[in-house]
């Protein structure tokens, strides 16, 4: 049986006593319903002196009359929630409904891969035809490894399932002896590859973005900018340098539609570049190196990248010279 997100929202006073939660709210309720505090007390099958203790609880914490009662005369007593007490029903209630829907989005995203909650989805985007370049770039060997194969070689995260979007054979068939999905498409435009990627992998918590021509992206820094998410799951998280945001960019699923209606050579930067005040609210997870933001364009983009890469190893070898 599949797990899921439980909440229990409760006031709580400085030191951590509760003041009010569900079990005085249902007790409210049932006032009420039943017209009186005693009759109140036993539909819920508890003693009139408990329900008395409760509401008092409450009422002293919250500094406020939650119910109005009335002792005595023909009827026998009655009670009946003040205005103060229907109006804390009122804000616990959409409190609690605000908790739980944010618990069922960050569970979505913490727990994504496990049992049956769907991983986080992965477009990476390698559907351009590099005429800068003047051949398929993400073939080209990087100290021996295909550009591509070491992007794809980075996204190892078991939270997150990768979806490549290509109109090129070759790329497929890499993708394919790597074990990794491949969507081949023949839509000419950025937003296009957007969208088969995404409806290749249907409704998701979040979608990770990468460039199919960024090589030196670590797993480490993917990873990071997926414990950003899980944290901040309702905002949207870049990679970055120095506080230079760039890419991989990861969009939680409320954008879903917003991303599947781009058009042109719109990508998923053109919902931050339409609305400056979510571009304020966008998470920075600081890469390791500056050669980790870097995409592969034209000829001497590629030069750059094998120097950061040859620069990256000798600091790591000390036989060479790197400490």
């Amino acid at each position: 049986m599949p797990m899921g997100p439980g909440t229990v929202t409760y006031l709580a006073d400085e030191g951590g006593g509760r003041i009010f939660g569900p079990g005085p709210y249902r007790l409210l309720k049932k006032v009420d319903e039943c017209g009186s505090l005693s009759a109140a007390a036993r539909s819920m099958g508890m003693s009139y002196s408990k329900a008395l203790r409760i509401l008092k609880r409450a009422e002293e914490g919250l500094g406020e009359r939650l119910v109005e009662r009335r002792i005595g005369g023909e009827s026998g007593g009655s009670s009946s929630l003040s205005a103060a007490g229907r109006l804390l029903m009122r804000r616990f209630e959409l409190w609690n409904e605000a908790c739980s829907a944010a618990a069922r989005t960050s569970f979505a995203s913490a727990f994504a891969g496990t049992q049956q909650v769907a991983r986080l989805g992965c477009v990476v985007m390698a559907s351009g035809l590099a005429r800068r370049f003047g051949r398929q770039k993400l073939m080209e060997p990087l100290d021996g490894t295909p550009m591509l194969a070491r992007v794809l070689d980075a996204l190892g995260d078991p939270r997150v399932e990768t979806v490549v979007t290509t109109r090129d054979p070759r790329v497929r068939a890499l993708c394919e002896g790597r074990g990794v999905r491949c969507v081949l498409h023949d839509g000419e435009r950025r937003s296009d590859s957007v969208r088969e990627g995404m409806r290749a992998l249907g409704e998701r918590a979040g979608y990770l973005f990468v460039s199919g021509d960024q090589p030196l992206v670590s797993a480490t820094s993917v990873s990071a900018v997926v414990d950003e998410h899980v944290r901040h799951p309702s905002a949207i998280v870049r990679l970055a340098w120095k506080d230079e945001p760039g890419a991989p960019v990861l969009f939680p699923g409320v954008f879903r539609e917003a991303l599947l209606g781009l058009e042109g050579s719109q990508g998923g930067l053109a919902i931050l570049r339409r609305s400056p005040d979510l571009a304020a609210t966008v998470r920075l997870v600081q890469a390791s190196s500056p050669g980790e933001l870097m995409d592969v364009d034209t000829q001497d983009d590629l030069a750059r990248v094998r120097e950061a890469l040859d620069a990256a190893q000798r600091a790591q070898d000390p036989a060479t010279g790197g400490e």
